[in-house]
């Protein structure tokens, strides 16, 4: 739409973000959306009112989680990640913990590392999450996930664990009393009113990030998690039917 307005051709809208020192269009669109919302991409959100249209309210969401993914991408701490997948593949043990919108992040991720991680479980229950953190130990690591980091009850399990021995992950604001539990931080910094809706866009970039996270350990994982994933996808070729 860009290129046909300004009479140019697409390659000539990416040629001009480049000699901005933008990466592309998203970043052109992303810088916009910040001059116009005062640095946050979850303004954007304010686009939809009552009388949105509902394509033009779809299109928002999109756009909204498009930005923070590329503002996450250009601030991605990979130094913390490879320490993160390395005390992963290490642990004998590992406890996956989030309330809310992060339970089910927390579901997702246990989902993707016990293919290749030992002892991999996904609590949302504090009860649960409390007398796990006590029995914890040097080779354990508790994966702690929250969009705020203030949620009391999940700092106050990440300083279980790390007084247990554990090795503390998280994913997490910088800054927050959950980030400064922690051993190793995987900062994860995203603007989000959720106030007006269950997170959305902060869910969706800890979901990128847990999955960054899982392929990295895969990637640094031994032989014997290899053998692992091969025998589980034997067993699930037989359970599926003849195509």
């Amino acid at each position: 739409s860009l290129a046909g307005a300004a009479g140019v051709s697409e390659p000539t809208v990416i040629r001009f973000c480049r000699s901005l020192g933008l990466d592309g269009f998203g970043d052109l669109r992303l810088s916009l959306a910040r001059a116009e919302g005062g640095g946050s991409t979850a303004r954007m959100h304010r686009r939809i009112g009552p009388d949105t249209p509902v394509p033009d309210a779809a299109r928002a969401v999109l756009d909204t989680s498009i930005a923070a993914l590329n503002d996450v991408r250009r601030r991605l701490d990979i130094p913390a990640i490879e320490r993160a997948a390395l005390a992963l593949v290490r642990a004998a043990r590992v406890e996956i913990w989030g309330y809310g919108a992060s339970a089910a992040v927390a579901e997702d991720l246990a989902h993707k590392l016990f293919r290749v991680c030992r002892g991999v479980v996904a609590l949302s229950d504090t009860h649960m999450q409390t007398m796990a953190a006590a029995t914890l130990d040097g080779d354990s690591v508790a994966l702690c996930i929250s969009h705020t980091g203030r949620s009391r009850e999940i700092v106050e399990v990440a300083g279980l664990a790390g007084a247990s021995g554990a090795t503390v992950l998280a994913i997490t604001r910088p800054g927050s009393p959950l980030a400064a539990a922690a051993t190793i931080l995987i900062p994860c910094e995203v603007e989000e009113n959720t106030d007006l809706h269950t997170p959305m866009i902060s869910r969706l970039v800890h979901l990128a990030l847990g999955d960054a996270l899982a392929v990295a350990a895969a990637l640094l994982s031994p032989p014997a998690a290899e053998e692992r994933l091969a025998r589980m996808k034997l067993a699930l070729r037989q359970r599926r039917t003849d195509p």
